[in-house]
């Protein structure tokens, strides 16, 4: 086979690590026996949500299709695969759909012709989907799939082993702080308020900015545990009804390291120091409270250094402060919440590209406002 050095290159570059990087490991290895195989993508299901969402990909034209989410009741064919348990194989996609799903439609765009989908499960529970695509029709005869079946085992493993270890790492944060606690200062639903307005936006700005799907969806994981630090602040900070006296904001701010330190300490018990998952948590706990003018803490960076993933939780963060109401202030309305966000963005605080993805997403916004109202 006579690889395109580009595309390995720019892949490389693009997602050298996390589960990305090990799917276009395996590529190679599958290309080598059988070119055909143009694609292999895994698309993560949501259970509370019935939803289906990109996470990973690796494709030999470097086009990949990402920030895609569709619900599973809504995709018929892939709902049997569910139910019953099945491979499937489309030996002409133009000819198998008469009425394309989005996914098929862009499958078909990008000039697929045949496909070789598997439901991962874990135990009983449906995790994933794992699609194998070529750019020409019969391509997956039996002899092509005993063998990708194998490989198909190693990704749902791969996928599998990652959640484990997310789950694990979020376990751990959420008994070592007694996640409740926070839950208990933060105003009624905020932690999961945030947390959707973060993968909203997150999910909309562009892709040119470099977020990959996998580390979308870690966004939105630990999002609720960006100010896990406050467990070690004394409650007469904490819940203090005024204002903060110049000594006890000092303190306040500590959190930050607080939370850093603890999270340290847990990704090194749990041996995932420089795991990608790791990096963003730590981008969340450390980054949220910098701000692009410098007056952020704890280190008073300026806007290019702050982490695109802190940028985007401080968007998320401070829109749900202002447009819910707190001890110390009524709720401000949708306008005005978004007015005080561009006027944030004017004095060279908070992100342009975060505040418009945000503004841009009128509906999704207002839906999450109503999903989670207190």
């Amino acid at each position: 086979m006579v690889q395109s050095t580009a595309w390995a290159l720019r892949q490389l570059e693009v997602e050298k690590s996390g589960l990305a990087g090990r799917l276009h490991s395996l590529h190679l290895i599958i290309q080598a026996r059988f070119p055909a195989i143009s694609r292999i993508a895994l698309a993560l299901y949501d259970p509370l949500s019935d939803t289906l969402k990109t996470f990973a990909s690796s494709n030999d034209d470097g086009e990949a299709l990402k920030r895609y989410e569709a619900l599973l009741k809504d995709v018929p064919s892939l709902l049997q695969l569910k139910q019953e348990r099945k491979a499937r194989v489309v030996p002409d996609i133009d000819a198998a759909f008469a009425t394309p799903s989005a996914h098929t439609a862009w499958l078909r765009t990008q000039g697929y012709r045949s496909s070789y989908t598997l439901p991962i499960f874990n135990r009983t529970e449906l995790a994933a989907f794992l699609f194998f695509d070529a750019k020409q029709p019969e391509a997956f005869g039996a002899e092509v799939t005993a063998f990708l079946d194998l490989f198909a085992d190693i990704v749902g493993q791969l996928y599998l082993l990652r959640l484990a270890a997310v789950n694990t790492l979020v376990g751990a944060v959420d008994i070592a702080t007694g996640l409740a606690r926070i839950r208990d200062v933060e105003t009624g639903r905020h932690l999961e308020r945030m947390a959707a307005y973060a993968r909203l936006i997150a999910k909309s700005l562009p892709a040119s900015l470099g977020l990959s799907d996998e580390q979308i969806e870690y966004v939105h994981l630990f999002a609720p545990l960006h100010d896990i630090g406050k467990v070690g602040i004394p409650d007469s900070i904490l819940l203090k009804p005024g204002k903060l006296d110049a000594e006890e904001w000092r303190h306040m701010q500590r959190h930050v390291e607080i939370g850093l330190k603890l999270v340290d300490h847990i990704i090194d018990d749990l041996g995932l120091r420089g795991d990608p998952v790791a990096q963003v948590m730590r981008e969340v706990v450390g980054g949220h409270h910098e701000r692009g003018d410098g007056s952020g803490y704890p280190q008073g960076l300026a806007m290019a250094q702050i982490p695109l993933v802190a940028r985007i939780i401080a968007v998320a963060d401070v829109y749900d402060a202002l447009s819910t109401p707190r001890p110390y202030k009524p709720a401000w309305d949708d306008a005005s919440s978004l007015q005080e966000l561009q006027r944030e963005v004017s004095l060279g605080r908070l992100d342009a590209d975060c505040v418009r993805a945000l503004s841009e997403a009128g509906a999704q916004r207002a839906e999450i406002r109503q999903r989670l109202a207190d």
